[in-house]
């Protein structure tokens, strides 16, 4: 327990030496009434109405990989580059990570499950964890309009943000980071199965060498949203992008519609 205490006030250090104002909690109820951890960064300047982003963490990860500039997800110098610009960032916890780990039902686990057959438990942790989402965006853009919803997700996070984005008309903007390939038996917890709601505008992120999705996959995903302003952008990588794909994200945010 004092490791993981250490740990996660390294992490918050690491947070306010990249953002103007350190992340705060905020209190967000599932429907379910389950509370979701979730933390805001606020942006550089004061503006009164600023661009909101949701940031969505990988498989066995947490929030905090919004807050450190490390492998795998470099995340911290993605939020950095949002706070600069402007963005108010949320960050969460999906079901069954970070403040929410169950021990009895690790999300490592789930998945191999999943892959075996038994393919409740891990839809169950992805649904939730869209409709957590949900409740976050509707209480973050309660009683306001912002000029831009962007949402970004890594691995896990990508595939929850298609499925996010595909329920939100609100998401304006979508940048999703080497999805991982769901067999569409997996129902509404597969991307590829709800790809006609992504109108956003979108980036796609993917790996030349993913172990989690092939080249065809990726296409296949990225041809089936009906978005007009969609691009994608391959990296010589693993499933873990280098660091580079930060700056791949800022151009197209500075470009994007």
């Amino acid at each position: 327990m004092m490791r993981s205490l250490l740990l996660g006030l390294w992490l918050l250090s690491t947070s306010a030496a990249h953002a103007a104002r350190p992340a705060v909690p905020m209190e967000v109820r599932a429907g379910d009434g389950e509370r979701i951890p979730v933390q805001v960064l606020e942006p550089e300047g004061d503006a009164a109405n600023p661009p909101v982003a949701v940031l969505l963490h990988g498989l066995t990860r947490s929030k905090e990989d919004w807050l450190a500039d490390a492998p795998p997800t470099h995340g911290g110098a993605l939020t950095e580059h949002l706070l600069k610009s402007g963005y108010r960032v949320y960050i969460m916890d999906a079901r069954r990570h970070g403040e929410r780990a169950t021990p009895e039902a690790r999300p490592g686990q789930l998945a191999k499950r999943a892959h075996a057959g038994d393919t409740a438990p891990y839809q169950a942790m992805i649904v939730d964890t869209v409709r957590d989402a949900q409740a976050l965006l509707a209480k973050a853009l309660a009683g306001s309009k912002p000029p831009r919803v962007l949402v970004a997700g890594y691995s896990m996070g990508a595939q929850v943000g298609l499925l996010l984005a595909s329920r939100e008309p609100r998401v304006t903007h979508l940048v999703t980071l080497v999805p991982p390939h769901v067999d569409p038996v997996l129902g509404d917890a597969a991307p590829v199965n709800q790809m006609g709601g992504i109108h956003q505008s979108w980036l796609l992120l993917t790996a030349a060498h993913d172990t989690f999705s092939t080249a065809e996959n990726n296409q296949a995903l990225f041809d089936a949203a009906p978005s007009k302003h969609k691009a994608r952008e391959s990296f010589d990588s693993g499933h873990a992008l280098p660091r580079e794909y930060v700056d791949a994200v800022r151009r197209w945010l500075a470009e994007a519609r």
